[in-house]
């Protein structure tokens, strides 16, 4: 369950506009995937998508979750919080969660969470935003069917299992 209070909203690089800032943020994404393969015994498939990932940035199809600084935020959080990436590299003022997610002709193709926030709904989140813009199913799934499952019906094929919203 996301544990944090406060206004979660899907970001999009693309309509955030492809500021210094902005460009920033694709490189701390980077960061965190590199961190994280590194602590996990390199056993997490995504860092061999790098390219994938960079072609859903310039195609501008590459979504993430933030929540803006609030007052109410501080509340419950500190900028050193390790549920979010780094603020500090960007001077944004939104703090940006490590989950991403590319989508490819209305599919979801890659959906990343790193290690140290799984299990507390942020790839939920993230989905439910991108069900309510039209996306309309994931591709390569076979390694989470139970949380896809949840979203919609689970098909295989012979090279690989895709879920239908």
């Amino acid at each position: 369950m996301l544990d944090i209070k406060g206004d979660v909203r899907l970001f999009n690089f693309a309509e955030d506009g492809l500021d210094n800032d902005t460009l920033k943020w694709f490189f701390v994404i980077q960061k965190e995937l590199m961190q994280d393969w590194e602590q996990n015994g390199r056993g997490d498939g995504f860092i061999h998508n790098q390219s994938t990932i960079l072609e859903a940035f310039v195609k501008g199809n590459l979504y993430g979750l933030c929540m803006p600084e609030t007052p109410e935020m501080f509340k419950n959080v500190t900028p050193e919080d390790p549920r979010f990436m780094t603020s500090v590299e960007t001077g944004r003022t939104y703090y940006r969660f490590p989950v991403f997610c590319a989508v490819d002709n209305n599919r979801i193709d890659l959906l990343w969470v790193a290690s140290r926030v799984r299990r507390r709904g942020l790839a939920t989140v993230l989905v439910s935003h991108l069900k309510e813009r039209g996306v309309s199913g994931a591709d390569y799934v076979e390694r989470a069917i139970p949380f896809w499952q949840r979203f919609g019906t689970v098909t295989h094929s012979t090279s690989h299992a895709q879920v239908h919203f």
